[in-house]
């Protein structure tokens, strides 16, 4: 797959254009790694398991999905994803803003509809499987769209608008409901999440304490690193550092900068540790990784 494909956090997708902003990708999993840590951003995304299984993990609650189940994201919803146990996967992901359809008039699809769904009030099954109504209908739709923007033949544009309103409709016809079980709790989880994967986001190239960090969510740094753990499943450093080489493995496809100046653009300055943790991660040098990006 494209690796810049992989930057999908907030301020980095991979997410079309301003004219049209959707796009398809595929991922192989394992493809030099095993994970992708949790993150968030403003599109929605519907992921299509073409083969295998794999971990995704949506809002906190772990989903285990297999070759043929429809995954859904709604905007802004923290996600991640791992391989599980030695599975091979493939998955192919839509990724698209809602503007595509909710433009920027105030109409009764937006009232009825859309606007409930961005302000939670109405909520959508993480996973549809291919044992539940309208499964078939609702793959159709999405295969058709991914055959569209593949091909972009004449006034596709319009034929991939009408298929994501076909896609809404089922959505809202078939399988949303009301939002009744979300708890303040969760809701203030979610919002302190979002602001420590903001400020590493936004400071990732700097060298980041824990300190600092857990001030970002008014928490000790004993509680902070309890916090962390247990809603991200991994420590906070871990989760920086996979951050950090996520983009620097980007950088070396995409870049001719120096090894060196790859680790120090992303706030590591020590070239052994930097090594270290890359092969770690992709199995690979950051030098052979670089030279193998054509079987990437």
């Amino acid at each position: 797959m494209q690796h810049e494909e992989l930057m999908s956090l907030k301020e980095t997708g991979h997410k079309g254009d301003f004219l049209l902003p959707f796009t398809v990708c595929k991922t192989l999993l394992p493809d030099f790694y095993t994970t992708f840590p949790m993150h968030w951003h403003n599109e929605m995304e519907l992921v299509y398991i073409d083969s295998g299984e794999y971990i995704e993990t949506i809002d906190f609650e772990n989903y285990r999905v297999k070759k043929g189940d429809i995954v859904i994201i709604p905007p802004c919803m923290l996600h991640s994803f791992k391989q599980y146990e030695e599975e091979r996967t493939s998955f192919r992901t839509i990724i698209f803003d809602l503007s595509i359809v909710t433009g920027n008039n105030t109409d009764a699809c937006s009232i009825k509809y859309f606007t409930p769904f961005t302000e939670n009030r109405v909520v959508l099954p993480a996973v549809i499987s291919a044992d539940m109504p309208h499964y078939n209908e609702l793959k159709s739709v999405m295969l058709k769209m991914m055959e569209i923007y593949s091909n972009k033949e004449i006034c596709f544009e319009l034929e991939l608008k009408s298929k994501l309103y076909e896609l809404f409709y089922l959505l809202f016809k078939c399988f949303f409901k009301s939002e009744v079980n979300k708890t303040s709790i969760k809701t203030g989880t979610t919002k302190s999440v979002k602001i420590i994967l903001d400020y590493i986001s936004e400071n990732y190239m700097y060298p980041i304490t824990i300190e600092e960090l857990a001030e970002t969510v008014n928490l000790s740094k004993h509680y902070f690193m309890r916090f962390f753990k247990k809603y991200m499943g991994m420590t906070c450093i871990e989760y920086i550092n996979d951050y950090r080489l996520n983009i620097a493995a980007n950088l070396l496809l995409t870049t001719r900068m120096k090894i060196t100046e790859i680790a120090v653009s992303i706030g590591i300055t020590n070239l052994s540790y930097f090594n270290r943790i890359f092969k770690k991660k992709f199995h690979l040098t950051p030098k052979e990784y670089r030279f193998n990006a054509d079987d990437i």
